[in-house]
């Protein structure tokens, strides 16, 4: 379950996050949000939070210490992880971009990407006991004909890289949480 967790958040950072450098709009922060919920970001991660708390170990003390500090700290999870992502968007993306990639993801094409892209993370955590970028969202695997759609599969190396670092911070405990030995 924890590998599970782990792809879900992987997928998440390294499908949405935005690249660093730009400066933050409000225009664009709206159009970040508006497409966090198109891509139902919140949801998604509350739901692996739950999956991954029902499969948590509590055979020891140990364990159910961890156990019950991570289930206080769920609650707001999802719109933690999404806020994180949308810090990341805005200063990776610009406006145009991030309209770009909501009417995109909102297709019936781009949800068929969302779904291709969730399993092959899921394929390679169980084919390889890891997830990298490359397995999960690809930025070639966006449509060539969209300039827009285009300028944002090129800054989406560093957008992974920035959403890593919201995560990272944002959820710094419930890493070390999860990763204690």
């Amino acid at each position: 379950m924890r590998r599970l967790l782990t792809v879900s958040l992987i997928f998440f950072i390294a499908a949405f996050a935005p690249p660093a450098g730009a400066a933050p709009d409000k225009a664009a922060r709206a159009a970040a949000e508006r497409l966090m919920t198109t891509i139902g970001l919140e949801k998604r991660v509350d739901t692996i939070v739950q999956l991954y708390l029902n499969f948590l170990p509590a055979q020891t003390p140990e364990q159910q210490a961890k156990a019950a500090s991570l289930r206080e700290r769920a609650p707001g999870a999802g719109q933690r992880f999404q806020e994180a992502v949308v810090n990341a968007a805005v200063r990776q993306y610009s406006k145009p971009e991030l309209d770009a990639l909501d009417t995109y993801f909102a297709s019936g094409e781009g949800q068929r990407l969302l779904t291709t892209a969730i399993t092959r993370a899921v394929l390679s955590l169980g084919q390889k006991g890891q997830v990298k970028a490359g397995d999960i969202l690809r930025p070639d695997d966006l449509p060539k004909d969209n300039p827009a759609l285009m300028s944002a599969a090129a800054k989406y190396p560093a957008f992974e890289t920035a959403a890593k670092q919201e995560l990272q911070r944002e959820f710094a405990q419930e890493i070390a949480l999860i990763t204690a030995r």
